[in-house]
């Protein structure tokens, strides 16, 4: 039951086309069974990766801060790869 592990973050799930990429990748050789995924990245410039505004989201509240705005970025982009992608989460709340 070998197979390869294949690991995408960062650029590669900053959006629904590198997705869509990365699907084609692991479709394009059936020895490719497992996914390892992190956080996505930046999709330009003036873009943050979520691996940062998670780590700022700890620093609020280590110092007793509100993350409400912060985490509605995180939970924004999530929601909106996944409506790009047209799949249905069922968390908009």
């Amino acid at each position: 039951m070998g197979g390869i592990v294949c690991k995408f973050g960062g650029s590669s799930l900053a959006e629904s086309g590198q997705i869509l990429k990365m699907k084609a990748i692991l479709r394009s050789d059936a020895r490719r069974r497992f996914l390892v995924v992190s956080a996505p990245g930046k999709r330009h410039d003036e873009d943050e990766k979520i691996t940062d505004l998670l780590y700022a989201c700890q620093a609020r509240v280590q110092s007793g801060r509100p993350l409400d705005e912060l985490f509605e970025v995180i939970r924004r982009r999530y929601l909106d790869i996944a409506a790009e992608l047209g799949i249905e989460t069922g968390i908009d709340d």
